[in-house]
């Protein structure tokens, strides 16, 4: 069996390292350090592959987070769409940037690539939750149901 193959098993299948890393991450709302270097041993991986795994995902932190996780879709069709003037305004209402967390924890913003609403933007994702068609007076008062 190639080293690829091993990999991947190890990374995707049923018990996999992927699995483990989101349930540490629905424990914790992070993966800290202790776990990543507990599952790098119970998958034979150094702590290297394991962080390679880690930060490949977008939605896999070793930092904690807040509790309300803010992406703002900046792909082509939601820039288009006046993405960039919605993302000011959840900056400027929340007092941070992109990839920063408030000082309360509540809230961690970040600018992606797409969320997959391409015809329904600008588009902005809490948590699970997809806003489609977004102002920046409906944005802020979304984010104040959050309070």
């Amino acid at each position: 069996m190639s080293n690829e193959k091993i990999i991947e098993d190890i990374i995707f299948e049923e018990g996999s390292l992927l699995e483990e890393l989101h349930n540490v991450q629905d424990t914790y709302g992070y993966i800290p350090e202790n776990e990543i270097e507990n599952l790098a041993e119970k998958f034979n991986l150094s702590r290297a592959n394991a962080y390679g795994v880690i930060s490949f995902y977008s939605m896999l932190y070793t930092e904690p987070t807040g509790k309300y996780i803010i992406r703002i879709c900046d792909s082509i069709s939601c820039h288009l769409n006046e993405s960039e003037s919605l993302l000011k305004a959840v900056k400027s209402y929340l007092g941070i940037e992109n990839n920063e967390t408030s000082k309360d924890k509540k809230f961690t913003l970040e600018v992606v690539e797409c969320l997959g609403h391409c015809a329904e933007g600008p588009v902005m994702m809490i948590n699970d939750q997809i806003y489609e068609k977004l102002t920046k007076t409906k944005a802020i008062e979304i984010l104040n149901n959050c309070i």
